[in-house]
């Protein structure tokens, strides 16, 4: 976590705060494919990522778990992970897709959301197309 206190760490830090801020603030107000349309800022370059990027994009996944479950007592951080990651890399250009999706366990619905990029799920620590049925991919999947 240290690692988040490097200058272009913390800023891209600050951002996703403000971030989850406004996704709070709106996730009750507005539909979701609307609020993804709201939180697509499109970048000015289409840009890849390398594994530097990918290394960073871990720690800020990590560090919005953290955030989310243990500070703010989310118990299922992903859509709000989800939604600011989202903007964060499409702000920067980085054609990367958010995806919805249910499974049935048990006796009820379970719903998960993550990123796909390059045409494959995101920072998951498992594929989660091989138990959840994906209902939602706003803009559609990057290929």
């Amino acid at each position: 976590m240290l690692l988040l206190l490097q200058p272009h760490n913390g800023l891209a830090v600050t951002e996703m705060m403000f971030l989850l801020v406004i996704v709070s603030s709106r996730l009750d107000r507005y539909s979701l494919p609307s609020l993804l349309r709201i939180l697509d800022t499109k970048g000015t370059k289409e840009k890849h990522m390398g594994t530097k990027d990918r290394e960073r994009a871990r720690l800020y996944w990590e560090f919005l778990s953290f955030l989310l479950s243990s500070c703010m007592r989310v118990k299922r951080p992903c859509l709000f992970r989800t939604l600011v990651l989202f903007s964060y890399y499409r702000r920067r250009g980085i054609e990367i897709s958010a995806a919805y999706g249910i499974r049935k366990d048990q006796d009820h619905l379970d719903g998960h959301s993550w990123l796909i990029y390059d045409g494959a799920p995101f920072l998951e620590n498992s594929n989660p197309n091989d138990c959840f049925t994906t209902l939602y991919t706003y803009p559609g999947e990057t290929s």
